[in-house]
């Protein structure tokens, strides 16, 4: 069976149980397999239940009704009967959280944003961006298979040379800060006397799509990158054992995505904590290691008490836990308060949401359309003034690729519209300029690429595109009196 001839739906059973398998219909033809699904109750509890034989045709056509990240949240009356409700829509401040240094320094919630404040002063006097923060995905290759993936829909095919993306960097690095050295002097002197640098990319990660380490010239890339003043980033799902464990000493911060335990070739016994983690990654004092985590019907308490214990074990300097971004707004800020309560009964954060220690819980949800029509007055995303996201869907049928505001266009579920995230990146909705022109996004004036109110309405960065707003719209006078947290961590990755 498909949905919208986008995916193939299979039930099927093997010798562990039963589950659903679903495909991705492009050429690649990716897959994920789902042995759980979520159990709703009319009081709002959820139970995380393996899939069984009578519950199969059920998730099919809830699959069908509701798309595949949906699909797999089922109602229960109190006598654990599959129902049908009208659950009650939770607001965000109900929910248990307190946004805390580490979720300020470890995520992007706009908090870093006024670290960086001449370049909005810029923008709000010339019309200019720049572009001080970049993720680059390299190719599209992933050795796992995890349910949540907002890339399913990738062509593996689609990869990038060495000479390609250092050029892309040079443009961004060098010819960035030559350019506002020479039209721009008055704002690159002001930004100099804040940061220490000219306006130019500051903070670069190598991240997914596809798994960045293993890109053939990934050990090339990362030692040309370290000759240079940036800091740099990688987000992975685990460590190669071809690549030099070395490599990694040249990273600011590594952040491992730790996927469902089913979904993962790197696990020893499908359990996380027993994958191979470089013992220089551990040890090495000047590198942030945290982990990410993404909440779901794959998640038992066991996890969370695995993933609590390897805070010691792997030296990390945080854990960050968030939802399933392909929720629509509401199912994502339900699943955030079923999180925010299983933290609590396991003391990992008090009672209003303060982490107790290195595990944060993220709040990060979907935009309204109310809000989008209110920021977006203009019909132009704020995001792509400082910052891109290159990845490169259709480099193999084009030999170029599109950049893109933010990496989170692929899992917007537009409520308003009944819109299912994409997973998958399309150009023509929400591209910028493509890598091989990347100069215009700093050599010509901030413009219209697509209208977000129209295709973003969903954003998951309202905050940041908010305080690049007020940003740009704050006064010298009070610009020059902003006192820089100095105790955020990651600034070149605001």
């Amino acid at each position: 069976m498909s949905i919208n001839q986008t995916y193939e739906i299979q039930a099927l059973s093997d010798k562990v149980g039963h589950f659903i398998r679903i495909r991705s219909l492009n050429k690649a033809k990716h897959f994920a397999v789902y042995r759980t699904f979520t159990k709703r109750f009319p009081d709002g509890t959820e139970v995380n239940a393996e899939i069984k034989e009578d519950i199969k045709d059920i998730l099919v056509k809830s699959i069908q009704k509701k798309g595949i990240t949906e699909g797999f949240i089922l109602k229960f009356d109190e006598n654990d009967k599959y129902s049908d409700f009208v659950d009650e829509k939770i607001s965000p401040e109900k929910i248990r959280h307190i946004s805390g240094k580490n979720e300020k320094s470890f995520t992007s919630t706009g908090a870093k944003l006024s670290s960086h404040w001449p370049i909005f002063y810029k923008l709000n006097e010339t019309g200019f961006g720049s572009i001080i923060r970049a993720t680059l995905t390299l190719h599209q290759v992933c050795s796992s298979r995890c349910q949540f993936c907002s890339t399913i829909n990738r062509n593996k095919k689609d990869s990038t040379s060495f000479e390609e993306t250092k050029e892309f960097i040079e443009k961004l690095y060098f010819d960035q800060a030559e350019y506002n050295k020479k039209h721009f002097s008055k704002y690159n002197e002001k930004y100099k006397e804040l940061t220490g640098s000219d306006i130019r990319l500051r903070g670069l990660i190598l991240s997914g799509g596809g798994q960045p380490n293993l890109w053939p010239h990934f050990e090339k890339l990362v030692e040309w990158l370290s000759n240079l003043d940036i800091d740099i980033g990688l987000i992975t799902n685990g460590f190669p054992k071809n690549i030099d464990d070395k490599i990694y000493d040249k990273f600011k911060w590594i952040r491992l995505s730790i996927t469902p335990e089913d979904a993962s070739p790197h696990y020893v016994d499908k359990k996380f904590n027993l994958q191979r983690i470089p013992q220089n990654i551990i040890h090495n004092k000047n590198t942030f290691f945290g982990l990410s985590y993404v909440y779901g019907p794959w998640t038992n308490e066991d996890i969370l008490k695995r993933l609590s214990s390897s805070i010691d074990e792997w030296k990390l300097d945080y854990i960050r836990m968030l939802t399933d971004c392909n929720l629509t707004r509401s199912e994502q800020l339900k699943s955030h308060n079923v999180l925010a309560e299983k933290l609590y009964n396991l003391s990992l954060i008090d009672k209003d949401g303060n982490n107790k220690g290195k595990i944060f819980h993220q709040l990060k949800f979907h935009g309204t359309q109310e809000e989008a029509e209110e920021l977006w007055n203009d019909g132009k995303c704020f995001l792509q003034t400082y910052n891109l996201f290159w990845d490169t869907t259709g480099h193999e049928t084009n030999g170029k690729s599109f950049c893109y505001p933010c990496d989170s266009v692929t899992v917007l579920a537009e409520e308003n519209t009944k819109q299912q995230s994409k997973r998958g990146f399309d150009g023509n909705v929400w591209g910028t300029v493509t890598n091989d022109k990347v100069e215009l996004l700093f050599k010509e004036k901030w413009k219209k690429f697509f209208d977000p109110r129209k295709h973003c309405s969903a954003c998951l960065f309202m905050k940041n595109n908010k305080t690049v707003k007020n940003l740009a719209n704050t006064s010298l006078d009070k610009l020059n009196q902003i006192k820089i947290d100095k105790d955020l961590e990651h600034i070149n990755f605001p």
